[in-house]
């Protein structure tokens, strides 16, 4: 049987502690043709040195980048960048660890589908030693795009999708302003298109360890309430990304949308032209079912165009 060819998209930053114990465990995958691009976005540690060393030695290709472009932007660049020849492609963050079956039983999973589809999964969270503490989610996240838009849990470390996906991603008539991939970063978009154009499969079984060592670009929520409500209030004027997102599937994916779709996504991409648009959303609840958000709360997003 002719073993399908994956490529690992990573983007490194600053990554120099973890980073080879990352890489090490991509090249123990077993049951795929494994290869590595990596975009370094503007490291000052000794991480780009260590990629030279993994790239003299043929095991990873680098991309060459210029400036820092942010978590959002430098995963999309190579999206947009590699080559469209694999069967399958995967995020990869610097810092976690891959067992060897991860590839492998994504494939096996998505193998099924000729359309658009993405495999995400549960991850088993793990601290700056590998010390296993839980599994991320006990029941499986909702899929649906209105889940996606207003409260993603779909983990962009543990995503792999196939070339029809890819297809459209990286089609250059079809990508998303670098301001949207600012606030909602590269995984809420890939999961907010393929949940509107294609397949999502979610497997509740963990192929990946998850570090948690303080310094994750995204992670899980650890420590205290408060603090976790007063970070949120902290960037709230930066992360007001649905109806910038909204926005962008209905300028980029038009033609794949059914009417209710078109329909709910306008309602929060014309939120702030006025006030009538801003009650229309407010009266809206069934859009926000999946949010966590108060009523009062989303009120005063709406009112003040942070939504």
């Amino acid at each position: 049987m002719t073993l399908k060819n994956v490529a690992v998209l990573m983007s490194t930053y600053n990554g120099e502690k973890y980073l080879k114990e990352q890489l090490d465990s991509l090249f123990t995958q077993k049951g795929a043709v494994v290869s590595v691009f990596v975009r370094d976005d503007g490291s000052t540690d000794n991480t780009l040195s260590i990629l030279k060393d993994y790239e003299k030695d043929g095991k990873l290709t680098i991309l060459e980048s210029t400036q820092n472009l942010g978590v959002g932007n430098s995963f999309m660049e190579l999206v947009y960048r590699v080559p469209l020849c694999y069967d399958y492609y995967a995020f990869c963050d610097q810092d976690d660890v891959w067992l060897e079956d991860k590839v492998k039983r994504a494939i096996s999973l998505l193998s099924n589908y000729d359309k658009a589809a993405l495999y995400c999964s549960n991850q088993v969270v793990v601290d700056s030693n590998l010390t296993v503490d839980r599994l991320r989610y006990k029941s499986s996240p909702n899929t649906s795009y209105l889940q996606i838009l207003t409260s993603n849990q779909l983990t962009g470390c543990t995503m792999l999708w196939n070339r029809s996906l890819q297809q459209l991603l990286a089609d250059s008539k079809r990508r998303p302003n670098t301001s949207l991939l600012q606030t909602r970063i590269h995984d809420v978009w890939v999961a907010m298109v393929a949940s509107v154009i294609g397949e999502i499969v979610y497997d509740d079984e963990a192929r990946i360890l998850y570090r948690q060592h303080g310094n994750n670009v995204v992670g899980v929520k650890n420590g205290s309430l408060m603090k976790n409500y007063l970070k949120k209030i902290k960037n709230v004027a930066v992360r007001n990304g649905r109806s910038k997102l909204a926005t962008g599937i209905l300028d980029n994916y038009p033609e794949f949308l059914s009417r209710d779709t078109k329909e709910n996504l306008a309602k929060f991409s014309n939120s702030k032209k006025g006030f009538k648009e801003k009650l229309i959303l407010f009266n809206s609840p069934e859009l926000f079912q999946f949010s966590s958000e108060t009523r009062v709360g989303i009120l005063l997003k709406i009112l003040f165009n942070l939504i």
